[in-house]
């Protein structure tokens, strides 16, 4: 789509439900998905991503305290990278990612059931 190289943080978010951030760099803000489970790294792995809040791409910069839907707890990075977008609309973001763990072509998902909660529920698909 665009051919931009943009910025992705997956952080191990330790609350008393450990979870991952993962962030992804568009339009000159970070939105996050939260990731009750793990991150997937096996083709066709399927796992929920629960939109979260944006943040200021400042967010790259360090190892912090994080307060979110899941809790409040220490952050530490698991992986960082850059990622492009391949095709991008309301409901559905595909992407190539390109760090040491997280590699791969991805595709974010808002599926219809996804829609009603008050943190919208997607699901994040890794490809290959």
């Amino acid at each position: 789509m665009s051919g931009i190289q943009l910025r992705f943080i997956i952080q191990n978010h330790k609350t008393n439900h450990p979870h991952y951030d993962l962030s992804l760099e568009i339009d000159e803000a970070l939105m996050t998905w939260i990731l009750p489970k793990r991150v997937p790294i096996k083709s066709r792995e399927i796992r929920l991503a629960i939109e979260d809040k944006a943040e200021r791409p400042s967010f790259f910069d360090f190892n912090t305290v994080v307060d979110d839907g899941y809790g409040t707890g220490e952050t530490e990075v698991w992986d960082i990278g850059t990622y492009e977008i391949n095709r991008k609309n309301k409901s559905k973001i595909e992407f190539e990612a390109k760090g040491e763990k997280f590699a791969g072509k991805f595709i974010l998902l808002l599926p219809s059931w996804g829609k009603w909660y008050k943190k919208r529920l997607w699901t994040l698909i890794k490809i290959w």
